[in-house]
């Protein structure tokens, strides 16, 4: 063996040692990572988030069903919020299909708000009155 290999081999163990601390190190920020306390699913952040989810979805479905989005938009010309939920209430009625979308966007705001022990807004409990 020349001398080269032999100093080759001298360094193996040692790397072999170096490569296996820094993986546990790496393992043992991961655990640390993992203890630190889940984020407070009932804070005011988790509910904004949950609001966004469902504008994002609403504002996805109303663009992917043009009839529905002129529904909204003939609702927004009228005088009164009563008369702008009277438009809506007309057409969710007669088209259930419609009903159980808008409600299946709504429905992970709805349940945090139960699971945290959060007032429902009017029209937040499934009803068309908050879609004006």
């Amino acid at each position: 063996m020349t001398v080269r290999v032999r100093r080759d081999r001298a360094r193996l163990p040692r790397f072999v040692a170096a490569v296996g601390a820094a993986g546990m190190l790496a393992m043992a920020s991961a655990g640390v990572a993992s203890a630190e306390p889940a984020p407070d699913q009932c804070s005011p952040a988790a509910m904004m988030r949950a609001q966004a989810g469902a504008m994002t979805r609403m504002a996805d479905y109303l663009d992917s069903h043009p009839d529905v989005e002129q529904v909204f938009t003939d609702a927004r010309g009228r005088a009164t919020p009563e008369e702008r939920h009277d438009v809506i209430e007309t057409y969710v009625d007669a088209h259930p299909d419609v009903a159980t979308a808008l409600r299946d966007i709504r429905q992970p705001v709805r349940d945090l708000r139960t699971n945290c022990g959060l007032p429902m807004h009017p029209g937040m409990d499934g009803d068309t009155d908050d879609m004006e």
